[in-house]
């Protein structure tokens, strides 16, 4: 075998054990309850949100403007669409609306008014 082929069975080999190490990585975590995933090697774990019959809203916090935001996204989750509001796809649904996700916090509800503390 020549050196570049050698290099480039090596190279998946590594890439095959560091996506081991990533799902064992994201095990030990949901085995502390919920189900997590690592989008690419070295990143922080996410959490997976599964949508329920429940889920309505996003809010949102966004620090830039200091307004918090109500998307009503009941219309997105229906059987035709066939939208689930899994963390990615929630994160794409408010980048297109124009908010910088760095600045921002967000959650996914059924409750579709705030309450005030206290």
């Amino acid at each position: 075998m020549s050196d570049t082929i050698k290099a480039w069975h090596e190279m998946q080999e590594e890439k095959l054990a560091s996506l081991k190490a990533d799902e064992a990585i994201a095990k030990v975590i949901s085995d502390q309850g919920g189900e997590y995933y690592v989008p690419h090697k070295g990143a922080e774990a996410k959490e997976i949100v599964h949508a329920d019959e429940s889920v309505k809203y996003i809010f949102l916090l966004d620090f830039c403007d200091g307004k918090v935001y109500r998307y009503d996204i009941s219309v997105l989750c229906t059987d035709e669409n066939k939208w689930n509001p899994d963390h990615e796809s929630c994160e794409a649904f408010l980048y297109g609306a124009g908010h910088s996700l760095k600045d921002c916090e967000w959650m996914v509800t059924n409750n579709n008014k705030i309450e005030y503390g206290n």
